[in-house]
């Protein structure tokens, strides 16, 4: 046991600790007015069951981990695959299964499987960029999944699936060029979402810099009209969303102007973050909370309680705190030496600050509606046992490194 706890990150667990309690704050309060204090209990109950992950993790060699990955994408496939068979529905999506104690929802420990998965790929061997083959078999690794997610209809989720693959591709030693590239689609695709106007311009824009920066201007070419296909071929991913998930998109551009149809959110959000001012309205006392204006309180807007009751004050404790997790993520993995590893703890820690920016951003309003939650403070068991396996691992790959 003692072997166990030499290397332990002490700081990364207390910030761990720290951000749960400030949540269970916030999800007291959020849940106060409809009754629901024994949400507090659920919470606390799947911590417990976290630690006795993470405490189990260290038992175990993480090549075990590199070995069973592929077996645990397969089997994440097969999860995916029957929730449409057998899966609960909740507002219109089939995302979990009830197990009776729980709402599993499998897409989020889909999110840890998709970085071993990934990892075990490009940790394997010398690759060569230049081969697209190394390109394209992680986008067929992420994208089954990531659709299968979608059609559920988890949008969020699939789109935190993208964003892993481009972080690990990036952890991987990807070129910055082949990164530009995708952005650049991307941003085709937000700009075809838009307006035909902004689309426009970007194809101008985009052409004029291949043109002026490209040594090979047959490349170059060959570029700019995937771009400009894969912005044209976005009518149909548009047409293919929920009405749900299209008004999100078109909150987050003018909230305001679409409050009736799906703005609520988001308008409220940020009234409840402009209430907190610098001490807050106090524990229980958030107006917006308490009166029930501000929706999904201890789940999406869990930021947006934390700030209306406790102001910029403990919106700056907060964010402290989570900078210091960010930070301790951050050296763990710069320290990691071992390939499969390295890569494993630079998926977790570029996902971690994902959610994070995402849901903050959410609710402020610069962000679009997605679902996501913020680790370890948003009410959910599936996430949070899967944050708690995550800080496991990254416990281990810390132990493991130091004793190599």
């Amino acid at each position: 046991m003692k072997k166990l706890t030499k290397h332990i990150d002490y700081l990364l667990i207390l910030s761990v600790i720290l951000l749960f309690s400030i949540g269970l704050l916030g999800i007291f309060s959020a849940s106060k007015p409809t009754g629901g204090e024994s949400l507090i209990f659920k919470q606390m109950i799947w911590f417990t069951t976290g630690i006795g992950l993470i405490i189990l993790i260290q038992f175990f060699s993480l090549r075990y981990l590199e070995v069973m990955s592929n077996v645990f994408y397969s089997i994440l496939l097969l999860m995916l695959i029957l929730i449409f068979f057998i899966g609960s529905t909740k507002m219109g999506a089939q995302r979990w299964f009830n197990l009776g104690f729980m709402q599993f929802q499998p897409s989020e420990i889909g999110k840890f499987i998709m970085i071993c998965a990934l990892a075990s790929y490009y940790s394997n061997g010398k690759i060569f960029w230049k081969d697209r083959k190394y390109l394209i078999t992680g986008v067929l690794i992420t994208l089954v999944p990531a659709f299968l997610v979608f059609k559920q209809p988890d949008l969020g989720t699939s789109l935190v699936y993208i964003f892993l693959y481009v972080a690990m591709i990036f952890a991987a030693g990807v070129p910055y060029y082949y990164l530009l590239n995708m952005f650049a689609i991307l941003l085709f695709i937000v700009a075809k979402g838009i307006g035909m106007q902004f689309f426009v311009t970007a194809l101008i824009i985009y052409g004029l810099i291949l043109y002026k920066f490209s040594k090979n201007y047959t490349k170059a070419a060959a570029i700019w009209l995937v771009c400009f296909f894969t912005g044209i071929g976005s009518t149909f991913i548009w047409d293919k969303l929920k009405p749900y998930q299209r008004m999100r998109i078109l909150t987050f551009l003018n909230p305001e102007k679409f409050s009736r149809e799906g703005g609520w959110q988001v308008v409220q959000s940020k009234v409840a973050v402009s209430n907190g001012s610098v001490l807050g309205e106090g524990f229980t006392n958030g107006s917006q909370v308490q009166l029930r204006f501000l929706p999904e309180g201890h789940t999406d807007f869990i930021f947006s309680v934390i700030s209306e009751e406790f102001g910029l004050v403990g919106v700056f404790i907060l964010l402290s705190i989570l900078a210091l997790f960010i930070y301790r993520l951050i050296k763990i993995t710069m320290e990691t030496h071992n390939k499969f590893l390295y890569l494993v703890s630079s998926g977790i820690t570029a996902l971690f600050i994902f959610q994070i920016i995402l849901n903050i951003g959410i609710a402020i309003g610069i962000m679009p509606v997605t679902g996501l939650p913020l680790p370890f403070l948003s009410y959910g068991g599936s996430a949070l046992l899967v944050n708690m396996i995550m800080i496991g691992v990254i416990i281990s790959i810390n132990r493991e490194k130091k004793v190599i």
